[in-house]
């Protein structure tokens, strides 16, 4: 209702004055009416009855069909006329594709079984392909990371083949230890850089901390930025509870700090998930924000209107004259 709203107050006219054709028009109906044909000459008929037996008779109700119908003509012919144009909002097929790499952790601590049974990798894996399942029109490419980072899928629209890819990745993919989040960052920014799509996104999940590589996060996130690449980064892990490990609670902190700052640095934003229910939470609310940011770049088309009403207004002349002759006939 508010995009129909839209579309008839946002109606403009080139030739506005055609319009006074309008009220002519219903003024020549009145003198028809009144005058030329209440006076015109017809043809008497001996029984009426007996035209009526034969098929002309109309119900009142429609016997003045064809008279509207013409009228109607005239006055979509006269809107036609007066150059209409309409602004309606993009559509779906309208929508252009944007780049989008995910990072994720395959370090050992991926394999912590605490999602319900599930270990962090296995939820934030299936999350993910149900992100991509939900962007068919995004080329999509996977990067794996520990102590090291791999492409394992580049930019691609063949999300079958990058859901089988990453089917064979797990924690244990590289043999360095740790998780070296900048060198991440770096490995998915020089497969976007190159891209022509003036949309570029970067998804990572990770469970810890950088204590790897050779290259900071904010570092790697401020090239990044150049670059035009907003970065989401996804916290998969449980909350630390009072009565844990000191040192995993400052682990855990840490670790937030720092994805909150290389989300900050690129425009993007930092989510926490403890539960295989948060993680799909934290791809929902990425593929909001995606979409609700590129339906806000795509301008509204305007469309115009007069070869619509011309062609509406050659059909109900066709379909005038077809009644007027047939079932609606006037003799004369």
């Amino acid at each position: 209702m508010n995009s129909l709203f839209t579309i008839v107050s946002g109606i403009r006219f080139d030739e506005p004055w055609w319009l006074l054709l309008l009220p002519l028009t219903i003024a020549g109906s009145a003198v028809y009416r009144l005058f030329w044909r209440k006076n015109r000459q017809g043809v008497l008929f001996p029984s009426v009855s007996e035209l009526r037996s034969s098929g002309f008779a109309a119900l009142s109700l429609f016997s003045k069909f064809p008279e509207w119908l013409h009228w109607l003509v005239l006055v979509l012919i006269v809107l036609a006329l007066s150059g209409p144009s309409a602004p309606f909002p993009p559509s779906s097929r309208d929508t252009v594709g944007i780049d989008i790499m995910i990072a994720l952790d395959v370090s050992d601590s991926m394999n912590t079984p605490d999602f319900g049974g599930k270990s962090r990798f296995a939820g934030a894996r299936t999350a993910a392909m149900r992100f991509i399942d939900n962007r068919p029109a995004d080329r999509i490419g996977l990067v794996v990371f520990s102590g090291g980072s791999f492409t394992r899928c580049p930019l691609t629209l063949d999300h079958e083949v990058l859901g089988r890819l990453a089917e064979t990745v797990a924690p244990g993919f590289f043999d360095e230890p740790g998780t070296a989040i900048g060198t991440a960052i770096l490995t998915a920014t020089n497969r976007l850089k190159a891209s022509s799509s003036k949309e570029k996104a970067l998804v990572l999940i990770t469970d810890g901390e950088n204590n790897a590589g050779e290259v900071t996060p904010e570092t790697a996130a401020r090239l990044a930025a150049n670059y035009g690449i907003r970065i989401y980064t996804v916290f998969a892990g449980k909350e630390a509870r009072a009565f844990e490990n000191t040192s995993n609670t400052a682990l855990n902190r840490k670790g937030r700090s720092e994805l909150e700052t290389v989300a900050r640095i690129s425009g993007g934003r930092m989510f926490s998930a403890g539960d295989v229910f948060g993680l799909m939470k934290s791809f929902r609310d990425i593929d909001r924000l995606e979409k609700t940011r590129l339906k806000g770049r795509m301008p509204s088309r305007t469309m115009a209107l007069y070869p619509w009403l011309l062609l509406s207004a050659v059909c109900l002349l066709l379909a005038e004259q077809a009644l007027s002759a047939t079932r609606f006939i006037r003799i004369p």
